[in-house]
């Protein structure tokens, strides 16, 4: 397989795994709350990026780890929590074509003027 048939396949398996995880959330709102949701995917992931990074953390400076705690919960936390409940409100498809609307908007608002 070339190079440019290994990045289709890459970007079409990532786009299953980002697409599902909207109608996953959808579906385990039957069973939870979005407080136990955001919390359980904070938990899963946490766990996973702490067993893959454990190692590096000694490497970083006291100022990386705030900027980087900054972006995690910016980038993880609140979205995880933020998500489920839109979800309670507005349909799966409708929360990921917003989502990925997101870097769209940021391009178009910053280089707006009003």
């Amino acid at each position: 397989m070339n190079i440019t048939n290994k990045k289709w396949v890459y970007l079409i398996v990532l786009s299953l795994i980002w697409g599902s995880s909207f109608i996953l959330i959808k579906k385990a709102l039957v069973g939870l709350s979005p407080i136990q949701l955001g919390s359980l995917r904070i938990i899963i992931s946490g766990l996973i990026l702490f067993i893959a990074g454990f190692k590096s953390l000694k490497l970083l400076s006291i100022k990386t780890l705030k900027w980087i705690a900054i972006s995690g919960f910016l980038g993880a936390f609140f979205p995880a929590y933020l998500f489920a409940y839109a979800e309670t409100e507005i349909d799966s498809g409708v929360a990921s074509i917003l989502n990925s609307l997101v870097p769209l908007n940021y391009y178009y608002f910053r280089n707006c003027t009003i």
